[in-house]
């Protein structure tokens, strides 16, 4: 990507497991650009995680103060932890273009982004890169199953021995969630309930778990969970009460 030809407002689709970001960052750094970067953080009240209203308004008053000659280059992490009332926000300012001011979106689920936000910004796809495997055979296969296919989450679970740990602790908890007790499901809810990236790990974990057992023996049991566990998915990704849809979807 050159920096020399950055539109005013790009969106960077992030495949699962990708991790360089700070690569693209420090690709603009230098004496011309001013880097302004936006992370999640807690509300307030301490109550949910996102980049909210008040964020993109300290960003507008920021901007407009911003140098002559220098290229402001807004990122913005995670662009789908913003809150529908801040993607408003931002609209306005990606409306209004100015001179030197760029807005990148960085975002591994870019449909949680109003369409109204997606139609002002070019789109990049960062796509996930080949890695020849040489593994235990064990180990190989559960690298599979889990990647599902996605050959950038592949990759890095290949790479990185401490989040293919992570994931197959997922894994376990996935299957928990499927198949287990009430009460060990209320327990897993309550250890992830304030974290929406640990829920959506765990849904789609669920998803590929039940996929997998639905090719294998198919029922209508199995049927009715996948279609419960897609509409949990989406109801993450459009920001909902994070401990109430994952209630639901066991309940």
């Amino acid at each position: 990507m050159s920096k020399d030809n950055l539109p005013h407002a790009l969106i960077l689709e992030l495949p699962e497991g990708f991790d360089n970001l700070k690569e693209i960052i420090d690709s603009f750094k230098n004496k011309q650009n001013y880097i302004l970067e936006i992370n999640e953080h807690k509300s307030l009240s301490g109550t949910t995680i996102g980049i909210f209203i008040e964020d993109i308004r300290l960003l507008r008053d920021t901007v407009k103060t911003q140098r002559k000659g220098v290229q402001t280059i807004v990122i913005i992490h995670d662009a789908a932890k913003l809150t529908e009332q801040a993607q408003n926000a931002l609209l306005k300012i990606l409306e209004e273009p100015h001179q030197n001011l760029h807005f990148i979106l960085a975002t591994k689920r870019i449909h949680s982004l109003l369409d109204t936000v997606r139609s002002r910004c070019q789109v990049k796809k960062i796509a996930p890169s080949n890695l020849t495997i040489d593994l235990p055979a064990d180990k190989k296969a559960r690298i599979k199953f889990m990647s599902d296919g996605d050959k950038f989450l592949e990759s890095r679970l290949i790479k990185d021995s401490e989040f293919y740990d992570k994931k197959v602790k997922v894994f376990e908890s996935a299957k928990i969630f499927i198949s287990g007790s009430q009460l060990d499901k209320m327990t897993l809810i309550t250890s992830i309930k304030e974290s929406r990236d640990e829920a959506l790990d765990l849904i789609n974990a669920s998803l590929t778990v039940c996929k997998f057992m639905i090719t294998s023996h198919y029922n209508n049991d199995l049927r009715m969970k996948t279609d419960k566990l897609l509409q949990t998915g989406e109801s993450l990704r459009k920001n909902a009460n994070i401990r109430l849809v994952l209630l639901a979807c066991v309940i």
